[in-house]
């Protein structure tokens, strides 16, 4: 599942995720549509807001998640 579909789900705007996370908005919309690599430690702060694991949202996509 996508992360812009779980989070619609849970019921959160982007801006809500950027806040928590302090970062911009269109920061958090970058990782959202995949235009920017995500950090592990904001991978792993997103799936925490979202109650997820970081594989519900982001594995198998090699690509997504930087070191």
């Amino acid at each position: 599942m996508s992360l812009k579909t779980i989070r619609k789900q849970k019921g959160f705007s982007q801006r809500y995720m950027a806040n928590r996370l302090n970062i911009g908005v269109s920061t958090y919309n970058q990782y959202e549509n995949n235009n920017r690599k995500i950090p592990i430690n904001i991978a792993e702060a997103i799936a925490k807001i979202l109650n997820v694991t970081v594989g519900d949202i982001f594995l198998p996509t090699w690509f997504t998640i930087r070191e």
